[in-house]
């Protein structure tokens, strides 16, 4: 398996958009052990009436080992960057949310953590899936 290159353990913004008094921005980056990490915070009127907070976080997490799998599922290229850049282009003009990516990964075995967070909601954890 390829070890992949890591820019950076910063978080960068890689979409946000703004539509009907809500503000969405989309970030990704990788922690100290190499998964990747992309997080949505949705703030303004949606997030009021879904959760009950003025905003709230989701973040998935892709362990090494199954970044090369999602980097198929968002195109061709292996390396770190354009990693980033395949997942900026699958959120930009804010036609995909990180629900949608979840559902893309479920649909093809592509395994990830889940985190929410939220002021009203609390911390929502859900480990990525083994397989057997």
């Amino acid at each position: 398996m390829a070890k992949w290159e890591r820019p950076g353990n910063k978080m960068q913004v890689i979409a946000r958009e703004e539509q009907s008094g809500d503000v969405t921005v989309v970030e990704s980056g990788y922690a100290e052990d190499g998964s990747l990490m992309v997080s949505e915070n949705v703030s303004g009127p949606s997030s009021s009436v879904a959760y009950g907070e003025p905003s709230h976080r989701v973040r998935v997490m892709f362990q090494p080992e199954v970044v090369g799998a999602l980097a198929s599922l968002l195109g061709e290229g292996a390396g770190a960057e354009e990693i980033v850049n395949h997942l900026r282009s699958y959120f930009q003009d804010g036609e995909h949310a990180l629900i949608d990516l979840m559902d893309l990964c479920d649909e093809r075995g592509v395994s990830y953590s889940y985190q929410a967070l939220g002021s009203a909601t609390g911390v929502t954890y859900r480990p990525a899936a083994e397989r057997l």
